[in-house]
Formats: C-alpha cells, structure tokens, sequence
C-alpha cells in the first residue's frame, strides 16, 4: 500500500512539472498585460469563485503591498465577495459595472469547474471594454469561451480542484513577483 501523503507530494510535483512546461507563454503574456496597465495608470480588479477567492484577496494584498521588496502601492483591488446580498449570483459583476473602466484589468481566479459569479463579471467586464486574465483549470467549463484575443488565460494543467488551488497561489504570486521586478528593475540588479 503506498503512502497517501507521498502520493499527495507526487501529485503536487506531477502538476509543477506539467505547468512548468505549459505555462511559460501564457504567464509571459499575462505580466506583460499586467504591467502595461500599471505603467499606464489603469486599475487591476480581481475576484474568484468560491475558495478560490482567498487567492484573489492575497493578490490583491501583495501587489498592495509588495511581494519582494518594499515599493510604492499597485492599484489593485479584490471585488468584495459579499455573499448575502440579494443577488448573490451577480456580486462581483454590480462591482464592476459601476467601477470598471476601458482597458483597466479584471483577473479572476478559478479552480473548480463552474465560475457563475466569476463569469457574470467578466461578461461585465467585457461591456466596459476590459481586459481578463483569467486563472483556471483544465475542467473549467465557465471561463474559457468568455476570452477574447486580447485576454489571457493562464490554464493550469490539472482537473484535480486541490492541485489547482495550490497553482492559483503560487502564478498569483509569480506575477506579483515579475510585475515588481519589471516596474522597478533597479531592486533586482543588486
């Protein structure tokens, strides 16, 4: 009988590997997107759908209040998950709709297969002309068809929701980590 916790650790380094491989283009094209909205003034909104949201509230908070070093604040905002309100399904999109701009940023993060209220704001963020990077997993069956050709979609190579989770952290905080090192270059030549 082999061991349930180095099974679990096979599986974690199952999913680095295969992500390690995959996702190098798609995370490229997502800092860039991030960076150029930073360096041109626009606001960052992110959310998730259930636990998934945590992952968005810690992004926001890094790229608050830095990841690496200390920096000045990115202007990044997790949407409120508000989930006695009285249309539970549309939380995050009210949100945007009434503070989304053109070409500011909405990131969402998903590791199950279904996103409803993740996909109500990004279809209100696609009426404001927003961009998306979207966080998802292989299963998810929300997100994917609401991308456009400009949006980015960072598809983590796995359909096991536990796995996803731990990759939601970790691209959340590679991001961070690039977008810093981009925008101030100068903290990182040392």
């Amino acid at each position: 009988m082999q061991d349930p916790i180095k099974t679990l650790f096979a599986e974690c380094i199952q999913t680095q590997i295969a992500a390690a491989d995959l996702l190098q283009e798609p995370l490229e094209r997502a800092a860039d997107l991030l960076v150029e909205s930073l360096l041109h003034g626009r606001k960052v909104y992110c959310c998730g759908e259930n636990l998934a949201h945590a992952t968005s509230r810690h992004f926001a908070h890094i790229m608050l209040t830095g990841l690496s070093f200390e920096r000045p604040p990115f202007p990044v905002t997790s949407l409120h998950a508000d989930y006695g309100a009285l249309q539970h399904e549309r939380m995050f999109a009210q949100q945007i709709q009434a503070v989304g701009q053109a070409s500011d940023v909405l990131l969402v993060f998903n590791a199950s297969t279904r996103a409803p209220r993740v996909s109500a704001a990004m279809e209100a963020a696609l009426s404001r002309q927003m961009l998306i990077i979207a966080i998802t997993q292989e299963a998810d069956n929300d997100i994917s068809g609401l991308l456009g050709p400009d949006d980015v979609e960072i598809r983590i190579p796995t359909t096991n929701t536990a796995r996803a989770s731990e990759h939601l952290l970790q691209v959340s905080n590679m991001l961070c980590a690039v977008a810093e090192h981009r925008i101030f270059p100068q903290e990182t030549d040392s």
